[in-house]
């Protein structure tokens, strides 16, 4: 998307006295990533994973939820989600249009256990190594369900929040030493944060 400039000017008629914007991401050069490149090297993801794929993501960022669902169906997988926020927002997007899955798609937790590992897809809270969400739940196996295996992906599809660094460091360690893949987005490109960059 490019600025509305005649937006822009619109307001400046208007004897606005104030703006504030946010300024997260003023001091990266350049501009933020485009979902499209993002959706391309999530389903390099898809296309390369002969094992589940487990995907932590903001449960509010339902366009990645989306852009999940979509490559799942793709590469004929079903999808389950974990985390309380997570089955919230995406009922939610799902009832308002947001979120649209072919029947059959979304299955609970427990019926998706006994497939094969190249069918399931789980879209999990919890890529910032919170002590209580699912992903870390599942990378120390006290999730009730879902255990940690070879040829798993593990997706972080979040760029870390400052002060976070040392709890997601343990959730990759712990994940890794499962003998799960990691992809992250200091790895690719499979996450924009959603903050303008300096050239925007």
């Amino acid at each position: 998307l490019t600025s509305d400039f005649q937006k822009l000017r619109d307001f400046g008629k208007r004897k606005i006295l104030l703006l504030m914007q946010d300024s997260t991401g003023a001091e990266e050069e350049g501009h933020s990533l485009s979902e499209k490149t993002i959706e391309k090297n999530l389903e390099e993801i898809f296309q390369r994973s002969q094992g589940r794929i487990i995907a932590a993501t903001f449960s509010s960022l339902i366009n990645r939820v989306q852009q999940l669902i979509s490559l799942s169906e793709k590469y004929g997988r079903r999808v389950c989600f974990e985390g309380y926020s997570m089955k919230t927002n995406a009922e939610i997007g799902r009832v308002l249009g947001y979120i649209k899955a072919k029947k059959g798609t979304i299955t609970p937790t427990k019926e998706i256990v006994g497939l094969s590992d190249s069918k399931i897809t789980v879209i999990c809270t919890g890529a910032q190594g919170e002590a209580e969400a699912v992903l870390m739940r599942i990378a120390t196996r006290e999730h009730r369900f879902l255990r940690l295996k070879r040829g798993d992906s593990v997706i972080l599809s979040s760029s870390v929040i400052p002060g976070n660094e040392r709890t997601v460091q343990f959730l990759k360690d712990g994940i890794l030493r499962q003998g799960a893949k990691v992809f992250h987005y200091k790895m690719m490109d499979i996450h924009a944060g959603g903050h303008a960059q300096k050239e925007e």
